[in-house]
């Protein structure tokens, strides 16, 4: 298929497109069908055609055989879609002008069901379960130029009455000087009673990023959002990229990992460190002297351009292990399945998974499940799930997705 994600990305970041919509079902309303089996899981997935993009959220029980259709089994999402997940709740989260939020969950038949009533002030940026308990979400929306806002809102959100409880706002010159760049946001965690947020500065008109000699991290009171102090480091470039949201990652025992790739394909100008890992240990609010991951020399390595955290120190990630040169700017691809140990600094491929191109700046679209990685892979213009066995890093192909990309998986059951 001719487009791809990669074109969303650049269409949403160059043009700010408003994508139409239509429901594969009679009524919005009309429930899904019940799913059979021990596991439910929920699917966003979008449909892209040469003028418009339609995203769905559809219900599977099974993820390794057959298709997973959206015929009598979309429930409409309008405009552009991102997802996150906790507390039992699957959320699509509007972009592009679009603000509101719908919390999807299972009623009692195992049938998805919305509640909408969330609405950010502004398009969200990220939005995650900061601790794992399922009682509390953290968002972070940031304006995309001066023009359309001057400060950061973080704000954190009740699951169980689906609200916003706080919320603060923080200067965005206060976190980086806006006479030399703007920022864009590419993660956080929450690690006690600190929030860690990665970002990387870019020219809001241009989008070119002239300043890729440094690593950025700042650190904010939570759950009070008081910005304290920006870190910093020479040895890699800004961690994470264009709306990727894989900037920084929490271990169990506390430690931060900032991921940096500085590439091409994922939206900079100009590369000027390696790509790598640094570490913030656990205790500490300074990176770590004493540990650097060069991802581009690791055997089996690259830059890695998205990845989630799957436990005991590893990411399971998407790396372009092809160097990108500016010719393949915001192209997203050569990627191929891996997973990172952090601790060992080692990066082992996934075998049976073929090199493909990602989404082009959309969140990874993974799910770590009983010991698997649930991931899809389009090739040939056939969208396919693909299992990964974390034990031994061999994928294992699975259903079939009857549309253009998954932008986010979850299980509900």
């Amino acid at each position: 298929m001719k487009s791809t994600i990669k074109q969303l990305a650049r269409i949403s970041l160059f043009a700010g497109a408003v994508f139409t919509a239509f429901s594969c079902n009679d009524s919005e309303n009309e429930p899904t069908p019940v799913a059979e089996g021990d596991k439910v899981f929920a699917l966003g997935v979008g449909v892209t055609t040469s003028t418009a993009t339609t995203n769905y959220v559809v219900q599977t029980s099974n993820l390794m055989s057959g298709t997973i259709s959206l015929t009598g089994n979309g429930l409409l999402q309008s405009g552009y879609r991102d997802y996150a997940f906790g507390g039992g709740t699957f959320y699509s989260i509007g972009g592009l002008g679009i603000t509101d939020v719908n919390a999807i969950t299972l009623n009692s038949s195992n049938q998805l069901a919305t509640k909408t009533g969330l609405t950010f002030e502004q398009a969200n940026n990220d939005f995650i379960d900061p601790t794992g308990a399922g009682t509390t979400m953290v968002g972070v929306s940031m304006p995309a130029s001066p023009t359309a806002g001057l400060n950061a809102n973080f704000y954190t959100v009740d699951i169980a009455s689906n609200t916003i409880t706080n919320r603060a706002d923080v200067p965005m010159n206060s976190i980086h000087p806006s006479s030399r760049d703007w920022l864009f946001h590419t993660g956080m965690q929450v690690r006690g009673n600190q929030l860690f947020q990665t970002f990387y500065p870019v020219n809001y008109t241009t989008y070119a990023t002239t300043n890729t000699d440094t690593c950025y991290v700042a650190l904010y009171s939570y759950p009070g959002f008081a910005l304290q102090k920006v870190i910093k480091d020479p040895r890699t470039g800004p961690a994470g990229a264009f709306n990727t949201r894989s900037g920084i990652f929490k271990t169990e025992n506390g430690d931060l990992y900032t991921v940096s790739n500085s590439s091409y394909s994922n939206g900079y100008s100009q590369s000027t460190k390696p790509a790598g890992i640094l570490r913030v240990a656990a205790g500490s609010t300074e990176f770590d002297q004493n540990y650097f991951f060069n991802t581009d020399t690791a055997p089996n390595g690259g830059k890695i351009a998205h990845a989630i955290y799957i436990g005991n120190n590893k990411l399971f990630a998407a790396i372009t292990v092809v160097p990108p040169t500016l010719a393949d700017r915001w192209s997203d691809k050569n990627l191929r399945l891996a997973i990172v140990d952090l601790s060992a600094k080692t990066i082992t491929r996934v075998a049976n998974a073929p090199q493909f191109t990602g989404n082009g700046g959309r969140s990874f679209a993974a799910l770590l499940d009983e010991g698997k990685v649930y991931t899809a892979i389009s090739t040939d213009g056939v969208v396919s799930i693909y299992q990964t066995d974390v034990a031994t890093a061999t994928a294992t192909k699975g259903a079939v997705i009857e549309g253009s990309f998954l932008g986010g998986i979850a299980r509900l059951k």
